[in-house]
């Protein structure tokens, strides 16, 4: 089962933050954590997958997310 993480920005004070959502309807509740305003606008976010069979014989998958220290963009 996927859980999206959506990014979010707050109407009222700029804030963007990452909101997990267990069902579809939880966007909606999404408060900000600075602020507590309940108005949000979606942002689009990119993400990265690697899947197993990807990986070469002793490789971190870490070091080949783009989450990690060295990956992302640039």
């Amino acid at each position: 089962m996927n859980m999206p993480i959506y990014e979010l920005k707050c109407k009222n004070c700029g804030n963007i933050f990452e909101h997990l959502c267990f069902k579809s309807s939880d966007r909606d509740q999404a408060l900000c954590p600075k602020c507590g305003h309940k108005k949000t606008d979606l942002l689009l976010s990119a993400f990265s997958s690697i899947n197993s069979s990807n990986t070469r014989k002793g490789e971190n998958m870490a070091s080949l997310s783009s989450c990690s220290p060295s990956g992302g963009f640039s």
